[in-house]
Parts: C-alpha cells; structure tokens; sequence
C-alpha cells in the first residue's frame, strides 16, 4: 500500500508494543516485508536495538539500515555529544565484531542465512 502510495520506504517499528505485550517484534517479521516489498522500496528497522549483534541481525534479516535513536538518548543523557559520539563508536565496534564472528567480511554480505528464524507459518 505504500508504495502505491508513492512511498520510498517504510520503517519497520513496533513502537506502540511497548503497551502490547502481544506485538510482533521487526526482526520476526522483516524479512516477509522485505519480500513482498521487492526492490520497489526501501526497508528501515527499528525497535529492540540495544547492540552491535541487534543491527546484524536486523541487516541479515533484509534491512537496509537500522535505526538506533535510544543508544543515542542513553549516550546523551549520560554525556551530552561526547556520550551521543561514544555510544555510536561502541556500536560501531559491537557491529564490526559480530560481523567478524559471523564469517562475514563486509555487512554488505550478510543475509538471512546467518539468522535462525521461528516458523511463521502457524
């Protein structure tokens, strides 16, 4: 329907879950968007990211960029632009490592076969 719209892109979040206990987190469901989106769109995630592993995971998944607004908060809260700039360097280096650990070279090369994903099917 967005791109129908005229859409570029959508952002995979699931920020009203916090008050849903039942709501579906974006790594569960991404991938499916990502496949029915195609190439016609862009997909961006959000939600659950507190670690270098989570933005992995969530590139593996079909992501083309994750969204990492609350390190930032927490980083500023603690210490202004400098806290901001470290926490960005820590997921820097917490991504570059899990990349490194999965046997992957380069986070352009990751995909859905690193992750091991539940049945959706029912």
């Amino acid at each position: 329907m967005a791109a129908k719209l005229g859409a570029d892109g959508i952002v995979v979040s699931n920020h009203g879950g916090r008050n849903l206990d039942s709501s579906v987190a974006p790594i569960e469901v991404i991938a499916e968007i990502v496949k029915a989106v195609g190439e016609q769109m862009t997909v961006i995630a959000d939600s659950g990211v507190r670690r270098g592993s989570d933005i992995l995971k969530l590139l593996a998944a079909g992501a083309k960029a994750v969204m990492v607004g609350r390190m930032m908060l927490y980083g500023t809260a603690v210490g202004g632009m400098g806290g901001a700039s470290r926490a960005i360097g820590i997921l820097r280096q917490e991504l570059d490592t899990a990349t490194a650990m999965s046997g992957c070279d380069d986070i352009r090369k990751l995909n859905k076969d690193l992750l091991q994903m539940p049945d959706q099917s029912g």
